[in-house]
């Protein structure tokens, strides 16, 4: 079979698959170009600048294009619902990574957890990445070094004490 994508900007054909498809390929020299008769359907391929020989399909000057409202569209109430409890949760146990919190659910750290995978996948379609957890975390730095100095106590300050 030839796989052509419709929607695709360019399809790179194979001369054996398009005369197993049962198509005829012929070359004419005389103006530089291909042309495939298939059923019902002749193609031809002028030489392009790029090297290559191509197809210019003729523009109908409409262009459609689906937009999405909001990026819940699509989704029930109660995987939003769902994705919404899963954002929770990941703020409730420190912000982990998505890849972390989702091995910490598929492999059951978190007793009685009502999330789900899917609602993690949910939750990062609707919502985007966690802020929180791509902000890194907070690491502990050493502290400063104190230099500590011995002084000697007079024998008058320190005879109370030391008995």
């Amino acid at each position: 079979p030839i796989y052509i994508c419709e929607e695709g900007i360019a399809n790179i054909l194979s001369f054996a698959k398009v005369r197993e498809a049962g198509c005829i390929i012929n070359y004419d020299s005389s103006v530089d170009t291909f042309v495939v008769q298939g059923p019902g359907k002749t193609i031809t391929f002028n030489w392009l600048p790029s090297g290559l020989y191509g197809h210019r399909v003729p523009s109908t000057g409409v262009c459609l294009v689906v937009t999405v409202d909001s990026p819940d569209e699509g989704y029930s109430p109660r995987q939003i619902a769902s994705a919404k409890n899963a954002r929770k949760a990941m703020s409730m146990f420190g912000s982990p990574s998505a890849a972390t919190f989702k091995l910490m659910v598929r492999d059951n750290f978190i007793n009685n957890c009502p999330v789900t995978l899917d609602a993690i996948r949910v939750a990062n379609n609707i919502f985007g990445p966690d802020a929180a957890s791509l902000q890194g975390k907070m690491a502990r730095r050493p502290p400063e070094h104190v230099d500590s100095e011995l002084v000697e106590i007079p024998p008058e300050i320190g005879l109370p004490f030391l008995v």
